[in-house]
């Protein structure tokens, strides 16, 4: 029997060494089944031919076969925001860039204004909302994007889920699914190269919030001042652009000569200028609907005191009256050309927009010079002229539409080579005749940006200073200070952040 035991075992080690040299044994490095076999998180990346090759920096777009299209709810500007999804428009807000981080996944960051796809809180839920923010580690925030099909998916590897749309095929919110099979397949396109320079919006803090109309910045003594037509002409500060304060009003009581002059003592549209060397505010007075308006002066230590009233500059008087006057005395603004010969333009609404010398050391017009350049007109509506140069143009930025604000009311320009006109648009329509190139449209969140003032600061960055409301059908929703960076396509057209089709316009294809 032990004979017949010693033969069975021999056939069975026989056996094992042969099955060993045909792989068939585990590997003395293999774990039981159930024990993780790496450090990394169970959260990585997935394998490599899973993942979408993405250019860092270039801006993509994500929308479906109905061209629905991912961006902010609010336009990108609120950290906290949901990422809404509505008709693919080539906005801003629906552009994205990625940045890699060390273990193969990605920030995802909306181009409006910087904030992080997210989401909230790290949720573990389905239909968990997918929101915008700064960058923390409270939310899900790492991302990869994988092929799905003709498309991809967005895959939060913190949280192991993807986007979808909450309510498909109608402008509805994303939200997260923990399934990959109820995920919304994307068509992924990149929109401009890596290196392209976007007209991003500011997320402002401090007061920018009321009193916020008609806002223009002046940079002086390497502070930024805003100024406001609110009251008797508010004041704010700030050293980044970003973060303002409020230091002043120029008027505690507003001299008592404009509301004998006029009627009405309702200051609009004021502006820090340099003008001879010394910094003064030219500013308006008017009543909403009237042409009795004047133009007045202020001198100035510095944008925060020693003002002193220097009277009327100019006024404009009804129609039908014996002074009837073709302009109307509203939107003061000083250029002063490459010869230093300084200009005041203005006019709203009646009969276009005119253009005077003034004289440097008074800052009114020179005594004797009568002479004076109508430079655009517009039947259904023009306002706030700003005239600048730049390279060999000048461009003369309006409001058009309605002053009520309603959605046609919008930013607009023209150029021409000559500071006396003509002045036309894109196709080289004339501006007396009322065409002009619309620079901004209403966006969900940023609305009625029309009364604009281009500003150029020190570092040759140009911003586009506006007032601005989230919802202007809301009374609840106040008005606003809203700034945000201007581009030039290779064409020499501005291009803003609020543009009707920002990728075409930044390719110079419109």
């Amino acid at each position: 029997m032990k004979r017949i035991f010693a033969i069975a075992a021999f056939l069975l080690l026989t056996a094992c060494i042969l099955s060993a040299c045909n792989g068939d044994t585990p590997s003395v490095t293999d774990q039981p089944i159930g024990e993780v076999t790496t450090d990394a998180p169970v959260t990585d990346a997935p394998a490599s031919d899973d993942k979408v090759v993405i250019e860092e920096g270039a801006y993509y777009s994500f929308s479906t076969e109905d061209l629905f299209c991912i961006g902010g709810e609010t336009f990108g500007t609120v950290s906290g925001e949901n990422v809404g999804v509505r008709g693919y428009r080539k906005n801003l807000d629906q552009l994205w860039y990625f940045t890699k981080l060390d273990d193969g996944t990605y920030y995802v960051q909306n181009a409006s204004s910087g904030l992080y796809l997210s989401v909230r809180l790290k949720s573990e839920n389905d239909n968990a909302p997918i929101v915008l923010s700064l960058q923390t580690d409270n939310h899900g925030q790492r991302w990869t994007v994988e092929k799905s099909g003709d498309g991809v998916v967005l895959h939060c590897v913190e949280t192991d889920s993807y986007i979808a749309i909450k309510t498909p095929n109608e402008a509805s919110v994303a939200v997260q699914k923990l399934s990959n099979a109820d995920a919304t397949a994307w068509k992924m396109k990149k929109e401009l190269d890596a290196g392209t320079e976007l007209p991003e919006i500011l997320r402002l803090e401090g007061d920018y919030m009321a009193p916020a109309s008609c806002p223009e910045i002046i940079k002086y003594n390497g502070a930024y001042y805003n100024i406001n037509m609110t009251g008797g002409m508010k004041i704010k500060m700030s050293t980044d652009l970003i973060t303002w304060k409020n230091v002043g009003t120029v008027f505690a009581t507003k001299p008592s000569w404009i509301k004998a002059e006029i009627g009405s003592d309702s200051i609009w549209a004021p502006g820090f200028y340099m003008v001879g060397g010394k910094l003064r505010i030219y500013y308006c007075a008017s009543s909403s609907g009237s042409r009795d308006s004047l133009i007045g002066l202020v001198d100035c230590n510095n944008p925060r005191g020693g003002y002193v009233d220097r009277g009327m500059v100019i006024r404009s008087y009804a129609k039908g009256t014996a002074e009837e006057t073709p302009y109307n005395c509203i939107d003061p603004n000083i250029f002063v050309d490459d010869d230093g010969q300084t200009y005041l333009i203005w006019g709203s609404y009646a009969e276009g927009i005119y253009m005077r010398r003034i004289d440097e050391n008074t800052g009114k017009f020179i005594e004797g010079d009568n002479e004076m350049w109508k430079l655009a007109d517009a039947p259904d509506g023009m306002e706030a002229p700003y005239l600048v140069k730049r390279g060999d143009y000048y461009y003369l930025f309006v409001a058009m539409g309605n002053m009520s604000k309603n959605e046609n009311y919008h930013w607009a320009v023209g150029r021409s080579e000559s500071l006396f006109g003509p002045f036309v648009d894109k196709k080289g329509r004339s501006m007396l005749e009322g065409y002009t190139f619309a620079l901004t449209e209403y966006k969900p969140g940023v609305q009625a940006t029309a009364h604009a003032q281009p500003f150029l600061d020190d570092d040759g960055t140009w911003y586009m200073v506006s007032e601005m409301w989230m919802d202007r059908s809301d009374p609840d929703k106040k008005i606003q200070l809203h700034i945000s960076k201007m581009v030039w396509n290779d064409e020499g057209w501005p291009v803003t952040a609020l543009a009707t089709n920002l990728v075409d316009e930044i390719l110079g294809k419109k």
